[in-house]
This record gives C-alpha cells, sequence and structure tokens, in this order.
C-alpha cells in the first residue's frame, strides 16, 4: 500500500508538516494548512495545547458576512453539522451543549469521537458552531447549530516531543464517516480535506448522502498543502462530485491567492480562510492561518451558513440551500462564476433573504429548472418541379399527360376535313 505524505501545520506550535503514516493514506489526499498565529490580543502569545487562551477581540468575519443581519433571520437551531475530521475536542469552552453523539471511523473505530488530538476538526467545528464563551469574541457562524463529531483520523504524541505522527486519513475511512452521518441525521456534512483518488468510493458516498437530505460541503483543495507527489492534481473529491459543493478560500482581504489555492471548473464558492479565530484544543481559542488562505477553514465557513440556511427553510432540498448560497455569494458579474472563487465569495444574510423566481442571473435554480429548448422544425426540399396548379381541372375533362400534342392533332385533322370539302366543290343532287 502507498504512503501518504500529508502536509500540514497543524494547530500544534512548531509543526510545520505531517508526514504520512505507512500503509494509513492514499496518495493525493490533502488537509488544510492551519498555522496557528497567536490571540489576537496579543501578537506575541503562542498558541499551545496547555495554555488556555481566549481571544477578547470580536471575529472580523462578524461584520464581514454580514452576520448580525444574518443571525435576526437564522442561527441554525435545528439543524446538525457533521465534522468529518479529526474528532472534536468536547471540553472546549465554546462546545457547550453544542455536540451531539457522533463515531469514529479509522482503525477499529474504539477512539472517542468528542476528543481531538490533532486540532483540525475542532477548530473547524468551532467555526461552524462555536458558542459565545466569557471573555472571548470567538463565535461560529452558526452558533445554535449542533455539531456531530465524525473522527476519520488523529494524530498521536511521540514520547517526549511536542509534534505528532499523523494517522491519515482514507477514502474508507471519510466515505464511511459520510454514510454515516446521513444516516444519523446531519442535514450539513462538512469535509474539510480533498482526495484526487477513489472517485468512485466518493461518488457513491456523496449519491448516498445526498438522498438522504444531506449536503456535502467539502474543500476545493490547497496548493500549500499539495502531496509533493501530485502537486496539481487534477480531481478534488468529494468536492467536485454533482450533490456536493467545493469551497476554495480568500485572504483576509476578499483577493484569491494562487499560492494557497487552486482554480478550475470544479470550485463552486468561496469564503474567507485567512486570520481565522476559532476553538482549539486547549480548551479555548486559537487564531489560524496568519499568512495563507486555508480551504478547509472556508469550508467551514460555508458549512456554517449551510446551517443558517437549513434551518430558516427546512422543507428544501441539498440542491436548493446550496442553491441559494451560490446565487447569492458576491460576485463582480451576476451572470458569470469564475475558476478562482467559482461563483463569488459567500454572503449568509443574502442566501436567507434569496427570493428565487426562476429568472435569477448565474447558477441554475434546481426549483425552476430550464426549459428543453424547441428544435426548430424540419424543412424539407424536394427536387422535383412544382406541380402544374391546372391539373385538378385537367383530370376533370379527362386531360392527362401530352394534352398540348393531342390538340395539335385534333387541329391537323380538322384542317384537313375543310380542305377535302373544299376541293370537292358544291355538292349536286
Amino acid at each position: 500500500m502507498r504512503t501518504r505524505s500529508l502536509r500540514s501545520a497543524a494547530a500544534i506550535v512548531g509543526l510545520a508538516a505531517m508526514l504520512g503514516a505507512a500503509g494509513t493514506g492514499i496518495s493525493g489526499m490533502a488537509i488544510a494548512d492551519e498555522t496557528p498565529t497567536g490571540p489576537a490580543v496579543d501578537a506575541g502569545q503562542q498558541c499551545t495545547p496547555a495554555s488556555q487562551v481566549l481571544v477578547s477581540g470580536a471575529s472580523y468575519l462578524v461584520e464581514r458576512l454580514g452576520l448580525e443581519e444574518a443571525w435576526t433571520l437564522s442561527r441554525g437551531r435545528g439543524v446538525t453539522v457533521a465534522v468529518v475530521d479529526s474528532g472534536v475536542e468536547a471540553a472546549n469552552v465554546h462546545f457547550a451543549d453544542a455536540l451531539v453523539p457522533g463515531v469514529s471511523t479509522f482503525g477499529d473505530g474504539t477512539a472517542p469521537a468528542a476528543d481531538d488530538l490533532f486540532g483540525h476538526g475542532t477548530a473547524v467545528a468551532g467555526l461552524i458552531a462555536a458558542r459565545p464563551a466569557e471573555g472571548s469574541g470567538v463565535v461560529g457562524i452558526a452558533p445554535e447549530a449542533k455539531i456531530m463529531p465524525v473522527r476519520a483520523f488523529e494524530s498521536a504524541p511521540e514520547d517526549g516531543q511536542s509534534s505528532r505522527d499523523l494517522v491519515a486519513p482514507s477514502a474508507a475511512s471519510v466515505t464511511s464517516g459520510i454514510r454515516w452521518a446521513a444516516d444519523h441525521g446531519a442535514q450539513i456534512i462538512n469535509v474539510s480535506l480533498s482526495d484526487d483518488q477513489s472517485a468512485d468510493l466518493y461518488a457513491d458516498a456523496v449519491a448516498y448522502a445526498h438522498a438522504r437530505g444531506s449536503l456535502v460541503i467539502a474543500s476545493a483543495g490547497n496548493r500549500n498543502t499539495a502531496n509533493a507527489d501530485s502537486p496539481d492534481p487534477a480531481h478534488f473529491y468529494p468536492g467536485e462530485l454533482p450533490g456536493a459543493l467545493a469551497v476554495s478560500a480568500v485572504l483576509k482581504d476578499g483577493t484569491w491567492n494562487a499560492d494557497s489555492s487552486y482554480a478550475g471548473a470544479h470550485v463552486d464558492i468561496a469564503a474567507p480562510g485567512q486570520s481565522m479565530p476559532s476553538a482549539y484544543i486547549s480548551g479555548g481559542d486559537c487564531v489560524f492561518n496568519g499568512d495563507s488562505a486555508s480551504s478547509s477553514y472556508a469550508t467551514a465557513v460555508v458549512s456554517g451558513a449551510a446551517a443558517l440556511v437549513a434551518a430558516r427553510y427546512p422543507t428544501e432540498s441539498p440542491d436548493q440551500w446550496a442553491f441559494r448560497l451560490t446565487q447569492s455569494a458576491m460576485r463582480v458579474s451576476p451572470a458569470e462564476r469564475s475558476d478562482t472563487v467559482g461563483w463569488g465569495e459567500v454572503r449568509p444574510a443574502e442566501a436567507l433573504s434569496l427570493v428565487d423566481d426562476g429568472a435569477l442571473p448565474g447558477p441554475q435554480s434546481p426549483a425552476f429548472p430550464s426549459a428543453t429548448p424547441t428544435p426548430e422544425p424540419t424543412r424539407t426540399i424536394s427536387v422535383d418541379a412544382d406541380a402544374d396548379p391546372l391539373d385538378p381541372a385537367r383530370a376533370i375533362v379527362g386531360w392527362g399527360f401530352g394534352t398540348a400534342a393531342t390538340i395539335s392533332v385534333i387541329t391537323l385533322l380538322l384542317a384537313r376535313g375543310r380542305a377535302r370539302r373544299s376541293s370537292a366543290g358544291p355538292s349536286t343532287r
């Protein structure tokens, strides 16, 4: 079995890359670069697992994404978001009453899902649904949604070391987690990673989740965490698959950066992925990715927005939730998508207030499928001569083909008859 090389700066100080464990990985899978930058209140303060620190400054995401307006319409109550990741640290101050039972899908499945030795899953969950905590400005996009931890990988500490060896995720552990989450009521399934292998496994899992009313939201890929053996993957599973949304990351100022993110036809939508304040495995807070944009965190932001939408429109389908997000996203031209940010940067308030009448420019509404174009009528061109309009009349009087010749013969005979009578002279009795 091939060895995975997963590059990540994990939420552990000084850890710049994660090395794949032999026999546990799949070539091509990558998770986000989540370098902790320290709390905003003290740029020199490092985030370490043993030191609980709260970031008191308000998250810039609240203003950037218009969350105060969005929260007047929805806060995510009644929606469960599954986080298929490294687990979630249940003891974090932001997760009081936030977690529902989860599962581990790697190894023998006995590791507790509500535990996180790595930090990635905890940070993702915090961006989605962190509860406000006294002394902290960290808050999730959907602060009343529930988090379902699905532990598809983990890291384990080395003896006497602060760094950790990654027990890498596999396509089997990730897709099993997607299926389990769909079976256990998760309306939104966050997958903050991408893989360029195992297309059938991912396609089946996404289709399975979609059929059960779940929307899968996944990373569109991070260039700076790409597998060294596959720097330019052709595919990004599960994000590029039908029934899923692929999320690209933009910098704090809203610009897309080619050094951080991949571009391509698979990108559906974008969200901020730099300087992300969230929950940490210390039990407190950390600000992640100060120098680059991570699609893992951008994916979490979109999953939080999806939870707001699903809570407000519970009878709509996953495709309709996805449409609300992409249709309302901020972009230069309403009718055009790009390979860098898809249909634009997510705007939760606009998604919640969108009125879909089927006439909006941009992505096609699933509630108003495009009409099948009516084919132009087939034109038949005949090479035969046009029919003589007098043919019906000629048929009535017994004329047919050769009428002109017949007339000539009759005229000639009459002329000869008159000539014979003239030559005979007057008759005598």
